[in-house]
C-alpha cells in the first residue's frame, strides 16, 4: 500500500469524521479536470507547424508574433505549448540567452502546476535541451518524469511528443527495446486523433520504428513497415517530404539483404524525389549510396560518377565530411581499377585528416576500408600494419564505450533516486495541504490529532521501507556495475580491467614472497582472421555470433583458475597458469585446431574461420618481472601475432628464449620482431593451424 492508499484507509476507519472535511480532503486527491486550451492560440500553433514544413523563418516570425496575445490569463497548456515551440525556435536562431530565459519560465510554471499534460510536455522538452547541449547526466534526470507524466496526460498530441523524445533518447542509449515500447506508446496516443497533422506524425513514428528496426538486425521488419508507408507518401502530397528517407532506408536494407539491383531503384528513386523537394542532404545520401552500390558491382565508371556528384555537392555546401567521404571513395575506385598508387595516396591522406580531426570512428571505417586496399594491391605488410592501426584504435573505442555505459548506469540511477526524491515532495506537499484545509475547518482536535499521530507513525514506518527498498536497490546496481566492469557484455568473459587486476595481485604475491619467483604463466594473444568479412558476407549479427561461439570454445579448453577475455573486437587473451613452453606451444595447438577444424553455425551458413596467435611464457626468458612486466611481454605476444598475420595467418609464433642479454636487444625486440629474429637474436616457434581442403571455403 503507497502513502496516499494508507492515507485513505485510515480515514475511512474513523465513522465519526465529519462528512465535509472528508469531501475536502477527497477533493485534494481527485482526478484532474479536462484541460482548458485557448482555442485560437492552438488552431495558430498548428498553423505555425504547418508552415515550418514549408519555410522555417517564416514559420519563426509567425510565432513570435503570437507572444503579444500570451499572458497569465492564457490557460497553461497553451501557454507551455508556445513556450516549447518558442524555446526550440530560439535554439534554431541560436539565441542562447533567450533560450535560457525561456526555460526558466517553462521550470517556473512546472513547478506550481500538477498537471500531467503541463509537466509531460515541459520534462520531455528539458530533456531535449540537456541533450542537444550534451549534458547527458542532466538529460537522464528527465527522462523518468517524462516517462511518468506521458503515461498520465489527457491530450494526444502531448502524449505523442512526450513518448517520441523519450524513443528518441533510448535509442540513442541503444536501448532498442525500450525505444520500441516508447516508440509503439507514441502511436497509441494518436492512432484514433483526427487531427491534420495526424498522418505526418504517423509517417514520422514508421521511419523511425523502420530504422530502429534495422539497428536491431531486422531488415525483412524495417523493409515491410517501408512498404506499407510508401503507397501512403506517394498518395499525399503533404507527405513528400518524407519519400527521400523511405527510398534510402529501403536501400539500405536491401544492401543488407545483398538485392543490390532492388537496392540501387530504391536509391533513384530517392534521389528524383530529393531533388524535386530540394533537400540537399538526403540528394547527397542517395548519390553516395549509389556510388556505394556500383561498386559493389563492380560498376566502376558507373561509381565514379556519383562519387563526383556527392564530391561537387561537398564543395558546394562547404560540408568537409561529405568532400572527404567523395574523395576517398574515389581514390578506392582508382585502386579497384588498378591505379594502386593514385588510389593509396588519396585514400592515406583522408584517413590523415580524420586523425587530425580527432574522428576515430570514422578514422576506423575508413582504416578497413584501407586495409582491403592494401590487400587488393599486393602489399600485405601495408595491409598488416594497417590491420594492427585498426586494432589499436578499436581497443581505443572499445575502451571508451565500455566507460560510458558504466557512467550511463550511474546516471540512470541517480536520475531515478532524483525522480523518486522528487515524487516524495510532492507528495509530502500535498499532505500538508490536506493539514491546511483541516485547521481551517476547526474540526475535533483530539480526534485530528489521533490521525496525525497514526499518519506520522505509517509515513515513518513508509519511509523506513522506503530506505529499506532504496538500500537494497542500491546494492543491487553497485554489484550489476561490478559484474559488467570487469566482464565483456557481449561474450561475458573477463575483459581488459580484470585482467589488469590479477596482473597487479600477482605483482604484489611476488613482492610479498606469496608467490614463487620462478612460478611461469603462459600468455597467449589470438585475432580472429578475417572478421571483416565474416560481417561484410554474413552481417553483424554473424559477426557476433562468430565471437560468441570462439568465446565458448576457448573457455572450454582452459582450467577453472585460467582466463580467457576479449582483448577488444575480433582479438582473445589467454592466461594459462604454471605452465612451460613446450606444454603452452601444445595448448596453443589445440586452440588453432577447435577454432579452425569445426565451422561456425549461423542460420544457414557454416561459417568457417581461423585465427592468428602470438605467444610466450610470463616471466619470459628468465627475466624477472621488474625487467619485462605484463605489458612489455605482451607487447612482444602482439608483434608475434601480426608475424603470424603477415606470413599467411592460421597460424602462431611462440617466442622461445633470447640469445643476447634483454637489454641490448630490447629497442629491436619492441620494434622489428622479423629482424631480431633474422639475425638470431631470438628463438621462435612456429604453430600451424588446421589446413583446409579443396572443399572448405573461407568461410
Amino acid at each position: 500500500m503507497n502513502a496516499v492508499g494508507a492515507l485513505f484507509h485510515l480515514i475511512f476507519c474513523f465513522r465519526a469524521l465529519p462528512r465535509l472535511w472528508l469531501l475536502l480532503l477527497l477533493g485534494s486527491f481527485a482526478a484532474t479536470a479536462a484541460v482548458e486550451l485557448d482555442t485560437q492560440l492552438e488552431q495558430q500553433l498548428e498553423q505555425y507547424l504547418v508552415q515550418a514544413n514549408k519555410d522555417e523563418n517564416l514559420a519563426g516570425k509567425f510565432l513570435f508574433s503570437l507572444e503579444k496575445d500570451v499572458s497569465a490569463l492564457t490557460p497553461i497548456n497553451s501557454r507551455v505549448r508556445f513556450y516549447v515551440y518558442k524555446v526550440s525556435e530560439q535554439r534554431r536562431l541560436k539565441d542562447h540567452k533567450g533560450a535560457a530565459q525561456t526555460l526558466t519560465l517553462l521550470q517556473e510554471l512546472a513547478q506550481s502546476s500538477q498537471d500531467p499534460d503541463v509537466l509531460a510536455e515541459i520534462n520531455a522538452e528539458m530533456l531535449v535541451q540537456y541533450w542537444d547541449q550534451a549534458d547527458f547526466a542532466k538529460a537522464i534526470t528527465f527522462l523518468e518524469p517524462t516517462l511518468i507524466y506521458a503515461a498520465q496526460a489527457t491530450q494526444s498530441r502531448v502524449r505523442y511528443y512526450a513518448f517520441n523524445i523519450v524513443a528518441n533518447f533510448q535509442t540513442w542509449q541503444g536501448k532498442y527495446d525500450q525505444a520500441l515500447e516508447s516508440y509503439h506508446s507514441a502511436y497509441d496516443a494518436i492512432e484514433k486523433d483526427e487531427n491534420p497533422r495526424t498522418p505526418f506524425r504517423r509517417m514520422n513514428l514508421a521511419l523511425r520504428m523502420a530504422n530502429l528496426q534495422s539497428s536491431l538486425k531486422n531488415f525483412v521488419k524495417s523493409n515491410q513497415m517501408m512498404e506499407q508507408s510508401l503507397p501512403v507518401a506517394l498518395q499525399n502530397p503533404d507527405l513528400e517530404a518524407f519519400l527521400p528517407d523511405i527510398y534510402i532506408q529501403l536501400g539500405f536494407n536491401l544492401v543488407e539483404l545483398e538485392d543490390l539491383e532492388a537496392a540501387a531503384k530504391a536509391n533513384l528513386e530517392a534521389l528524383k524525389w530529393a531533388k524535386k523537394r530540394n533537400l540537399v542532404f538526403a540528394e547527397t545520401t542517395a548519390l553516395n549510396n549509389l556510388g556505394d552500390i556500383a561498386m559493389r558491382q563492380r560498376k566502376l565508371p558507373e561509381a565514379r560518377q556519383y562519387f563526383e556528384q556527392c564530391l561537387k555537392f561537398g564543395i558546394e555546401q562547404k560540408d568537409k565530411n561529405t568532400e572527404n567521404m567523395a574523395r576517398f571513395n574515389l581514390g578506392y575506385v582508382q585502386v579497384l581499377e588498378g591505379k594502386f598508387d593514385d588510389g593509396l595516396n588519396v585514400m592515406q591522406s583522408i584517413i590523415d585528416l580524420s586523425k587530425e580531426s580527432g574522428a576515430p570512428a570514422e578514422t576506423m571505417d575508413y582504416l578497413t576500408e584501407m586495409a582491403d586496399a592494401y590487400q587488393l594491391a599486393g602489399l600485405y605488410q601495408q595491409e598488416a600494419k594497417t590491420l594492427r592501426e585498426h586494432a589499436a584504435l578499436a581497443k581505443d573505442i572499445f575502451k571508451a564505450e565500455s566507460e560510458r555505459q558504466i557512467n550511463q548506469l550511474q546516471e540512470e540511477f541517480s536520475a531515478k533516486e532524483k525522480s523518486k526524491e522528487i515524487a516524495g515532495l510532492k507528495q509530502q506537499n500535498q499532505l500538508k495541504a490536506v493539514e491546511i484545509e483541516r485547521q481551517k475547518l476547526q474540526q475535533d482536535v483530539t480526534l485530528l490529532i489521533g490521525i496525525v499521530i497514526i499518519l506520522a507513525a505509517v509515513l515513518l514506518y513508509l519511509l523506513y521501507r522506503k530506505v529499506q527498498t532504496a538500500n537494497q536497490r542500491l546494492k543491487e546496481a553497485n554489484d550489476q556495475l561490478a559484474y559488467q566492469s570487469l566482464r565483456d557484455p557481449l561474450t561475458g568473459l573477463y575483459n581488459r580491467r580484470s585482467f589488469q587486476e590479477q596482473m597487479e595481485k600477482r605483482q604484489r604475491q611476488v613482492e610479498r614472497r606469496q608467490l614463487a619467483a620462478l612460478t611461469t604463466d603462459g600468455f597467449i594473444l589470438l585475432d580472429v582472421d578475417f572478421f571483416k568479412h565474416v560481417n561484410d558476407h554474413f552481417g553483424h549479427a554473424a559477426g557476433d555470433a562468430v565471437l560468441v561461439e570462439i568465446a565458448n570454445r576457448l573457455s572450454s579448453l582452459t582450467r577453472n583458475d585460467d582466463m580467457v577475455l576479449r582483448w577488444g573486437g575480433e582479438e582473445f587473451l589467454i592466461l594459462l597458469r604454471r605452465v612451460d613452453i613446450k606444454a603452452l606451444a601444445a595448448f596453443t595447438q589445440r586452440v588453432l585446431d577447435t577454432i579452425g577444424n569445426k565451422a561456425v553455425h549461423f542460420g544457414e551458413h557454416q561459417i568457417r574461420v581461423t585465427a592468428s596467435a602470438g605467444f610466450l611464457t610470463y616471466p619470459f626468458a628468465s627475466l624477472n618481472e621488474q625487467s619485462m612486466g605484463w605489458a612489455k611481454a605482451l607487447q612482444l605476444a602482439d608483434m608475434a601475432l601480426y608475424l603470424g598475420k603477415v606470413h599467411g595467418r592460421n597460424r602462431a609464433y611462440g617466442l622461445v628464449q633470447l640469445n643476447k642479454p634483454y637489454t641490448d636487444i630490447a629497442t629491436q625486440l619492441e620494434t622489428d620482431l622479423s629482424q631480431a629474429i633474422e639475425q638470431g637474436n631470438v628463438d621462435v616457434m612456429l604453430v600451424e593451424g588446421p589446413q583446409k581442403t579443396t572443399a572448405d571455403s573461407s568461410f
